[in-house]
Order: structure tokens, then sequence, then C-alpha cells
């Protein structure tokens, strides 16, 4: 029974879908998908039909990489490109 609990104690997130991913992001659905079909964000395909994947995505992945490979703007106003991501 002890096994049991420390394992409910794991920590699970879902993985979302595009649309939601986007609203977190605040950009369009259809950006986004370009952003994960090239590689340039992280995201997870799932076979679909023919050449098509539909996309799944983790919010905390997300917010890492909004956190370090997007451009930051410095406290003094300038723009400090981190990584040309589009």
């Amino acid at each position: 029974m002890e096994n049991m609990k420390s394992n409910s104690s794991i920590s699970f997130e879902p993985f979302v879908d595009a649309e939601r991913a986007a609203t977190f992001l605040a950009m369009p659905r259809k950006a986004l998908l370009v952003l994960a079909r090239s590689g340039k964000v992280p995201a997870h395909g799932l076979p679909g039909k023919g050449q098509k994947k539909n996309w799944r995505f983790r919010l905390s992945e997300l917010d890492h990489w909004m956190q370090t490979e997007v451009t930051l703007v410095s406290d003094q106003g300038r723009i400090q490109e981190r990584k040309d991501f589009l």
C-alpha cells in the first residue's frame, strides 16, 4: 500500500492541443503549427492521415522555450535576439 502512495505523488502534466497551446502563447494557431512542423518549438507529433501529424504540446515546455529561446526585451528597451526562430 505504501508504494501506491508514493506513485500517486508523481507529477503528471497532460498534453494540450494546438488551439490551447496557441492561446497560452497568445499567437495564431496556424503560426504555432508552422513552428512545430519546422522543429522550432517543442512539440510532439502524433501520426495522422497521410503526411499530416496531429501536434500536442506541454505548457511547461512552451513556457521554458519562451523564456530561453524567444526575443527578450531588456530593461534598457533594446531588443536582444537570443535565437532567430521565425
